[in-house]
This record gives C-alpha cells, structure tokens and sequence, in this order.
C-alpha cells in the first residue's frame, strides 16, 4: 500500500461504507476548459468536442500501478485558450494548469502547482481518437498531455513522500527527449526558462532536490498536521523554508523556486495570519528574502 493509500486510509474506509460500489476511482480527475475569444469558427463544436476528448482521456487511462482511493484524486485543471486554428487543423495556443492535492484530516485542497505554457502547438480534427503509447509520438496533444500528467503526478508523490516522484519526473524527461525540435519543447522556447524543457531538466537535476524536499516537508510534515496542530505545522514549515534559504543561495532565481512562490503565497499569508507577533516577523522577513517579488503580499500576514 502506497504512503497516500495509507494516510488516507480512514476517510476511504468511510467512504467505501457509504458507497461500496466503487472502492476504487481513476486516479486522476481532471476539468478541462477549451476556449478561443479571438478566433472566428464556423464549427465552435469543436471547442466542446476537444475540450471533452482532453479530458476523457487523462480520466480514463491509467497512469500508475498505485490503487487509488476516490478521496486521494489528483485534481488537475486544464484551461485552453486557442489562439489560431489553420484550415489544415493546425492548433495553437497556451495551457494553463493547476494540480491540487488534499490535505489530510481536512476538506482543504492545496494548489501544488500552477504552470502557464505559451507555446502549445498540434493537429486536432474534430472526433480524432486520442491515444498515448509510451516513448513514441502517436499525436502531439496527447504528447503534451502525458507530458504534464507525468509531472503533476511527481510533483504529487513528492509531497507525500520524499523524492517519491522520481518514476514520474523522469517519465516527463524522456518525452522532452523524445520531442526535441518540435516546436516548444526546446530551451529556447516559452519565457526564458519558463518552459517544458526545464521545468523536467530541474525536477531530474540534484541540483534542485532541496526544492524537492521542500515540497514533501511543506506538504506532508507541516500541512498535512495543520489542522489539529497550526502551531506545529507552522513551525515546520517556517524551518523548511529556513533550510530552503541557508542551503539554496545559487538558485535563488530558478524555475522552481519562481513556481513554488507563484503557487503558494497565497496559503502562506493564510498559514500565518494565525501565527504569533514573533512568527509573524520571522516568517515575513523570510518571506521577503526568498521571494521578494511577492513582498508587498507578505505584509497581510502582519494584519
């Protein structure tokens, strides 16, 4: 049994009592949402048609070996905006995601991730049957898509157990490879580092493992305890981030650590309006050091 399965063990026993037909759900539950506000079609039925067949097949597949509970779920949303489409079906256009995992002993769902990629290219026609098969390109969407269900769910393990993404990480790394040249798989493409190529070259490298760590030791020591004890589950984050501050100097402005601030200054200003005078400056003058991009946020918690 997995760590998720384990510490989740309780809630899915209560839910199997009440709903014993389905012990076990797909893994992932995936919202989808396909849009094109600058784009004249004469068929906007295949915005639904698209939109539905995304989301069916990250649903639908099975992506790991873990047995799943229905209360463990990635939550994953996709939000597509389609900025061209050429009359030989030729689509392009940005994805937005966001992956959410719960937290336990609550009905709190936390962001752990929120990515934006401005650089999505692939032929769609409508009704095309999406198929994936591993280390070959059958279709760039469902490429794509791999791609970043691959790194939702490494980014998802290592929050329950350190480093327990690796399977995963590595599986994005190996599509990265398998896609080099096409459009928006290279180093070169999206803003600055800001891409598909490193965001798996970072999660792959030793050099960003106490990102990683930081990820489990946010999520499953200081969060995940939160709700019956905020002063402890305050504490190890606050030293998670201290650690994070002492042992990262040369990666300050790096991929990961911009995606992890991007995705939780909001949880963190709520985390700690709750904290002590003394937390309070102790977390905001960190704050500030480790992100002062978000400075002026910070100062909320102070309130």
């Amino acid at each position: 049994m997995s760590l998720r399965s384990t510490i989740f063990i309780l809630s899915s026993f209560i839910s199997a009592v009440i709903s014993p037909i389905q012990l076990h759900a797909q893994e992932i539950k995936a919202q989808v949402q396909v849009v094109a506000p600058r784009v004249q079609l004469a068929n906007k039925q295949i915005l639904t048609t698209l939109e539905q067949s995304i989301q069916q097949f990250i649903n639908n597949r099975k992506w790991t070996e873990e047995k799943v509970e229905t209360l463990e779920r990635l939550e994953i949303s996709i939000f597509m905006e389609v900025n061209s489409i050429s009359d030989n079906n030729d689509i392009v256009g940005t994805v937005q995601l966001q992956v959410t995992r719960p937290v336990y002993n609550s009905t709190y769902k936390s962001t752990i991730l929120q990515f934006n990629d401005e650089d999505v290219a692939f032929n769609y026609r409508e009704f095309d049957n999406l198929d994936y098969q591993e280390n070959l390109n059958l279709n760039d969407l469902t490429t794509l898509l791999a791609y970043y269900v691959y790194v939702s769910l490494g980014w998802d393990f290592d929050s329950f157990s350190e480093l327990g993404g690796n399977l995963y990480f590595a599986k994005a790394q190996t599509i990265v490879n398998l896609m080099t040249n096409k459009p928006g798989w290279n180093q070169s493409d999206g803003k600055g580092m800001r891409n598909r190529f490193y965001l798996a070259e970072n999660l792959n490298s030793p050099r960003f493992k106490d990102f990683r760590v930081l990820t489990y030791e946010y999520h499953r020591k200081g969060l995940d305890i939160f709700y019956e004890n905020p002063e402890k589950g305050r504490k190890i984050i606050t030293e998670s981030l201290q650690k994070l501050s002492e042992t990262n100097q040369s990666n300050r402005n790096s991929l990961l650590q911009k995606l992890f601030f991007t995705t939780k200054w909001p949880e963190l200003v709520e985390i700690y309006k709750g904290g002590t005078t003394a937390e309070k400056t102790i977390i905001t003058r960190l704050l500030n050091d480790l992100d002062p991009t978000n400075s002026k946020r910070y100062e909320k918690i102070k309130e």
